[in-house]
């Protein structure tokens, strides 16, 4: 297998974006692929925006960021960067069928040295490579959200997957400068979505038995366990059908200690997803965060 020079990412969500940003600001040559114009539009918005944020922090100096978003492309073609790519990352919707259709196509548009990674968070390798010619050349890469930010990935091998594969992701993060950890066991959820998911549920358990609004769940969080995020407005962030579908695929498999709480639910069929549709278990004015029932 080649030395990573040329990435591919797959799907222009949160996850997507904030992977091409890391990506083209280790150096790479980075394509973002998604179906929908729309969502290219949006992604190019958001990187920019990323990166302009972390040179006003002084985390970035401008002329880095100005690279970074020169090594980008974005297209609705997959082929033609398939064909080119060094390694491809999917980073598209938490759907095993749609995961298995992609990694179907991409077996037989990539070279066959080249590294297919998926993001999922849940779905074990396994699975996900099923329809795969190859099924050794298939690794996760299940990076933190938002991944621009965090400094942990999460390196996922299944049963098939060889060591020369986990080789060159383990290389990739480092030249990212991303710490990783490996998980050998191809079960749904791996480390972190087993700890994330619990966690989630339970906070999401406390809000439908009153115990505390989600301001002060997360506070607690927060200022006791030393979380960056809090569990609700995590959710938020990610997505509350994107946690939906996971919290459903976990309990599928793992019982009803992952049973999706009923705030989640009722606010996932109202319609209220999050930071994406301005509200979520809070409300977002501006793209300030403010708790549902108070003044704004």
């Amino acid at each position: 297998m080649t030395d990573v020079r040329d990435v591919t990412v797959v799907g222009a969500g949160v996850m997507g974006c904030g992977i091409a940003q890391v990506a083209a600001g280790a150096g790479c040559d980075v394509t973002l692929v998604d179906i929908s114009p729309a969502s290219l539009t949006a992604a190019r918005d958001a990187i920019a925006t990323s990166l302009n944020r972390l040179v006003r922090a002084a985390r970035l100096t401008r002329t880095r960021a100005d690279d970074a978003l020169r090594h980008i492309r974005l297209t609705t073609s997959l082929d033609e960067p398939a064909a080119r790519a060094d390694l491809v990352i999917e980073a598209i919707v938490e759907d095993l069928g749609a995961k298995q259709a992609l990694f179907r196509r991409l077996d037989g548009l990539c070279r066959a040295d080249v590294v297919l990674a998926t993001n999922t968070s849940q779905f074990p390798m396994t699975q996900v490579a099923q329809h795969t010619a190859d099924p050794s050349r298939v690794i996760g890469m299940h990076w933190s959200n938002p991944p621009q930010l965090m400094l942990l990935v999460e390196l996922v091998v299944g049963r098939s997957t060889s060591e020369e594969a986990l080789r060159v992701v383990r290389e990739f993060a480092a030249r990212c400068g991303r710490e990783y950890v490996v998980c050998r066991t191809d079960l749904p959820g791996f480390i972190s979505n087993r700890l994330s998911v619990a966690l989630f549920t339970e906070a999401g358990r406390m809000v439908d038995d009153g115990v505390a609004g989600p301001a002060d769940i997360d506070r607690v969080a927060r200022m006791m366990f030393g979380h960056r995020m809090g569990p609700l407005e995590t959710q938020d962030l990610a997505g509350l059908d994107t946690v939906l579908r996971a919290t459903t695929a976990m309990a599928s498999f793992y019982g009803e200690r992952f049973e999706p709480p009923e705030s989640l639910r009722a606010l996932v069929s109202a319609g209220r997803l999050g930071r994406k549709t301005s509200g979520g278990f809070y409300d977002y004015v501006d793209g300030e965060k403010h708790e549902p029932g108070t003044e704004q």
